[in-house]
Parts: C-alpha cells; sequence; structure tokens
C-alpha cells in the first residue's frame, strides 16, 4: 500500500473537505480525490460519504482511521531510525498558547537556535482544546501550553512548570494597593478575560463560585497584548498569568492586586503523543526545555 493514499486519507479525515486537504498536501483536488478511490477499492469499502460540500467518515472510514494514524506514527519512526543525520536538523511543528508563544517561546527558541541551528521551526498558535486535537492528529510535533495539569491517555507530559495568575490593575484603580481582596471584594468590578483560553476563566469562575460570589465580565478578548492594554486603559480587572506582565509591573503600568482568595494556578506544559518517535530535533527540544530557564 503506497503511504502517500494513508496520509492522503487521514489528512481528508482531519479537515472534513478535500479542497482543503489538496492545498495542504500540495496536490490538485483531482489528484487527492483519485488517492482516497484507489485507497477504497484497495480495502474494498467506502471510507467517506459525501454529501454535497460535507465529508463525512463511514463507519468503516472511522474504524481505519485509527489504524491509519499509528501507520503514520510508524512510518515516521521508521524513516527517522533509518536517517543518517543524527543531529537535530529538519523542521519541528511547535504548537502553542498564545501567552506562551509571545513570552515563553522566544527565550527557548533562541537557546535551541544556538544549539541547533540547522533546525527549523514551524509555530502553530491555539487553544489548550486545539492542541490536544492538533497532537493527536500529528499534525503538531509539540505542545507548550499553559493550562491545569493534563492525564490523557494518548498524551505523555514531559515537562511540569508551576506558574501563578494575578489580577491586575491600573495604578489608578479603586482596589489598587488595598490589602487582603478576597473574591467578594472583586464581585463589582468589571473583569476582562481572555476568550480563547477558556481554562483561565474557567479556574478563576470555580474560585468565585466556591466562595459564592458572582462575576461581571467587561470585555473578552483572544490577545494577551490587547488584554494588558485595555487594563492599563482602567477598563476593568485583568486576569493574566505573573510571567505576562513583567514590563507593565516594572514601567508602573499594571499592578498585582493582594490576591487572598484561593490560589489561581496553572502549569506550563511540553507535551507529546505517547506514540510520536522521538526525532533528533524534537528530543533536544525537550532537552533544551529542561536546561532553559524560562
Amino acid at each position: 500500500m503506497d503511504i502517500r493514499l494513508i496520509i492522503a486519507f487521514v489528512t481528508v479525515a482531519t479537515l472534513h473537505n478535500f479542497t482543503k486537504a489538496a492545498d495542504q498536501l500540495g496536490y490538485a483536488q483531482s489528484s487527492i480525490t483519485s488517492q482516497i478511490q484507489l485507497l477504497e477499492k484497495e480495502l474494498g469499502v467506502k471510507l467517506f460519504d459525501r454529501l454535497g460540500k460535507k465529508v463525512c467518515l463511514t463507519p468503516e472510514g472511522e474504524q481505519f482511521l485509527v489504524d491509519a494514524r499509528q501507520l503514520l506514527f510508524s512510518w515516521e519512526k521508521a524513516k527517522g531510525s533509518l536517517s543518517l543525520l543524527k543531529s537535530p536538523h529538519g523542521i519541528l511543528t511547535i504548537g502553542v498558547n498564545e501567552s506562551v508563544c509571545s513570552v515563553k517561546l522566544p527565550k527557548l527558541l533562541d537557546e535551541y537556535r544556538k544549539r541547533y541551528p540547522e533546525v527549523e521551526f514551524h509555530i502553530k498558535i491555539g487553544s489548550s482544546d486545539e492542541l490536544e486535537l492538533w497532537l493527536k492528529e500529528n499534525l503538531i510535533d509539540v505542545a507548550v501550553l499553559l493550562d491545569k495539569p493534563w492525564h490523557v491517555p494518548e498524551l505523555t507530559v514531559k515537562i511540569y512548570q508551576e506558574e501563578s495568575l494575578g489580577l491586575f490593575v491600573s495604578p489608578n484603580h479603586p482596589l489598587d494597593g488595598v490589602g487582603n481582596i478576597l473574591p467578594h471584594d472583586v464581585s463589582s468590578h468589571p473583569m476582562l478575560l481572555i476568550s480563547h483560553s477558556s481554562c483561565w476563566k474557567n479556574i478563576f469562575q470555580a474560585v468565585m463560585e466556591e466562595a459564592n460570589e458572582s462575576f461581571r465580565i467587561m470585555l473578552e478578548t483572544a490577545s494577551i497584548s490587547d488584554l494588558k492594554q485595555f487594563a492599563v486603559l482602567g477598563f476593568g480587572i485583568a486576569v493574566l498569568p505573573l510571567y505576562a506582565v513583567d514590563e507593565e509591573i516594572a514601567s508602573n503600568q499594571l499592578s498585582m492586586i493582594d490576591w487572598k482568595g484561593k490560589n489561581l494556578e496553572l502549569f506550563i506544559q511540553v507535551v507529546h503523543h505517547s506514540d510520536k518517535w522521538l526525532s533528533p530535533s524534537l528530543e533536544a527540544f525537550l532537552v533544551v526545555c529542561t536546561d532553559v530557564k524560562w
């Protein structure tokens, strides 16, 4: 069986679209269609139902997808074991949360580049849910994320680094400089939250619910930078990781309030698929993550 047929099948199954799959693989759509038809003929089953523009897996397709992904992992491992290049090389595809990408990742990749200049980085920014999906579908080699501890059977968490969320306000905010802030103290003030990182919102919401306090969301945005700017302008209380606001704290644009409620703890985690072949470039990345204080 031609491995290209398996790659075409998994790509169409992942994207649910022949045109998008063709674009991603650099083929004409007709070539993808021919490859799927050839695979269906070889297997003797229909893999997709085509309902207009919508493409859905048949029950046989769903069953074959599990084995097809495992075949690709094995193929990747086999290719790597035959490689004559033992030092890190090629492309390393890294999935990250937006806050990690803008603050944490540059320091890591700067050190990695100094050690292994032959590696090219491809960065995909997404939510924690998207990173989990991309790892399972082998669309990224490794994920670096800020979240609650992950316990997903198919995934291996290599590195935990504890981080904390903080509540930040502009210097003219009523809570700036006030001591011993509890959940009821912030319930009447507008909150600024990251919309695409539901984990942060859920953690803060759980703390408020445990204290039987409600809160009002003034603004949600997908951008860490935008959220900080709105907080600087006095729109409300921003919930952010401490590492993301170093510059604003140093320049007195933002202050961290004296939060005495339940800790808002998260973890920086470096994760790969448990079946993923650890290429030299991926192994080197895990080593750099361990070596560098980031």
